[in-house]
């Protein structure tokens, strides 16, 4: 179970007034609802907090994948050195003094035997330095790294659910860069190369939590437990978190950018499906669009929403009756920026 969220200790900052005119744009100053959560933040860092919403399955699918890569590394780390401590032992005693496997006889080879020696131990030196180096940190991290891990994290929050937090945290960069200097905000170049294409609309569609860290961001999972946490005991809502870019500036405190509403999200598809209307009748199948709409009717559950099912059958019912008229649905929707979101009841 995972425990209450402590607060991190928080760093001195000036006690300067916080004005608007000085936070900018795209920023504001943190709304009180997100302060449960701030209180778990780095003021050093920068993050970016979001739901994801994949469907559980597709998000144990897609977990396994490193759970069964990180297991297999480790089972053949934990081989090599079965495998190579009597060597390395034997090495040992030699370099002692003692006699043992490990030791040449000097008088009794050639100089190319002995230089083949050499090479060898070297090479296997070299080898095994690399592989515990660089290949050795992956399954040490994935399962040991404190004080949260990838299994830890999915361990505690229960396995997987519908909605889950995903906390992205600068790697390699941070608030100073992002908010020190003349440009800040959306003109600071960190802005442009490290957060928009982090926040990318086909990217928020497309990835999984687990598979957004890269070069400049990682998850820090134990922030994530403490938002669920946080959740559980009521302190804060989990739309309270969604699609939020968070920084420090110092004589404001936190600032943070919602990137995307509910109601951006419900305009944008509107947009699409209007747009996606247009095309068809100009293409004079404006029926195979009221056809659409049926099929998405159809299939809506009870809710007025979809289950994982419902949109498979969506989907299939749709492609099928898109190629009797000779036209690729899926090439189609693409064109106006897919329509893989459909619409909820009434929009």
């Amino acid at each position: 179970m995972a425990k209450p969220p402590q607060p991190r200790q928080k760093q001195k900052q000036t006690a300067l007034k916080p004005t608007t005119s000085q936070i900018p744009t795209p920023f504001i100053k943190a709304p009180p609802t997100l302060e449960p959560l701030l209180e778990q933040l780095d003021p050093a860092q920068v993050y970016i907090t979001h739901i994801d919403r994949h469907p559980p399955d597709h998000k144990k699918q897609i977990f396994l994948i490193p759970v069964c890569l990180n297991a297999a590394i480790a089972l053949l780390l934990l081989w090599r050195i079965y495998a190579a401590v009597p060597t390395y032992w034997a090495i040992l005693q030699t370099l002692l003094g003692y006699t043992s496997s490990a030791t040449v006889d000097v008088i009794n080879t050639t100089r190319r035997e002995q230089i083949w020696v050499i090479v060898q131990r070297t090479g296997m030196f070299a080898l095994d330095f690399l592989l515990f180096r660089f290949i050795g940190v992956w399954p040490l991290t994935f399962f040991l790294e404190r004080p949260c891990n990838p299994v830890l994290w999915r361990w505690q929050l229960g396995g997987f659910e519908k909605e889950e937090v995903v906390v992205r945290v600068s790697r390699g960069w941070g608030v100073e860069e992002l908010m020190k200097g003349v440009k800040q905000g959306e003109e600071n170049a960190f802005f442009k190369t490290r957060i928009l294409p982090a926040i990318e609309a086909q990217f928020m569609r497309q990835k999984t939590g687990y598979l957004m860290m890269d070069r400049s961001w990682d998850l820090d999972f134990q922030v994530m437990l403490d938002a669920h946490t946080l959740v559980k005991q009521q302190k804060l809502g989990v739309k309270d978190v969604d699609k939020f870019v968070l920084a420090t500036m110092e004589g404001v405190g936190w600032i943070a950018w919602q990137w995307e509403t509910d109601s951006d999200v419900i305009e944008d598809r509107r947009k699409k499906i209007v747009l996606f209307k247009e095309l068809l009748t100009k293409m004079g199948k404006e029926g195979l669009f009221f056809k659409w709409m049926e099929i998405v009717e159809d299939e809506r559950d009870g809710d007025g929403g979809f289950s994982v099912e419902g949109q498979k059958k969506v989907a299939e019912r749709v492609q099928k009756e898109f190629e009797k008229e000779g036209i690729d649905f899926e090439e189609l929707s693409g064109s106006i920026g897919g329509l893989e979101e459909l619409p909820a009841e009434g929009q």
